[in-house]
C-alpha cells in the first residue's frame, strides 16, 4: 500500500501533457517585414534615398530580432532565414511606399499589446517607418 501511495504522483507526472508552446512572438513578424522592406529598398537603385531606407530597415530588423531572441532564446545558433525575394512589382517605388505604410500600421497596432519596455522599441520602429515613408513622398 505504501508503494502505491508513493507511486501515484509519479504516474500523474508521467501522464500529464506538456504545456502548449507559446504563441509566436509578435515582434518576429515585424522583423520579417523589416527584412522584406530592406530587400525591396535595395532593389531601387535609381532612387537616391533607397539605400538609406534599406539601411534603416535592416537596423529595425536586427533590433527587433535581438529583442525576440532575448525574450525567447533560439534553440539553435542559426540566424533566422532570410526572406525570399518576392517578384519585382510593376512599380517598386509604390510597393515600397505601401510596405512602409503597412509596417507603420502593424507596428502601431502591436504597441498597445506589448509590455512597456517592448512598446518603446516598436513605437520607435513605427515612427521610423513613418519618417522613411515621408522621404519617399
Amino acid at each position: 500500500m505504501l508503494f502505491a501511495v508513493a507511486a501515484a504522483p509519479l504516474a500523474v507526472a508521467c501522464t500529464t501533457e506538456p504545456p502548449p508552446p507559446p504563441p509566436p512572438d509578435p515582434l518576429s513578424a515585424l522583423a520579417a517585414q523589416a527584412r522584406a522592406d530592406a530587400k525591396l529598398a535595395q532593389s531601387l537603385t535609381t532612387v537616391p534615398a533607397a539605400a538609406e531606407i534599406a539601411k534603416a530597415r535592416e537596423t529595425h530588423a536586427s533590433l527587433l530580432q535581438a529583442e525576440v531572441d532575448r525574450e525567447r532564446p533560439p534553440l539553435s545558433s542559426t540566424a533566422p532565414p532570410a526572406p525570399t525575394a518576392p517578384p519585382t512589382p510593376p512599380d517598386p517605388l509604390a510597393a515600397l511606399r505601401t510596405a512602409l505604410d503597412e509596417s507603420v500600421r502593424e507596428a502601431s497596432a502591436a504597441v498597445a499589446k506589448l509590455p512597456t519596455y517592448r512598446a518603446g522599441l516598436v513605437g520607435s520602429v513605427a515612427a521610423g517607418c513613418a519618417s522613411l515613408r515621408e522621404v519617399l513622398a
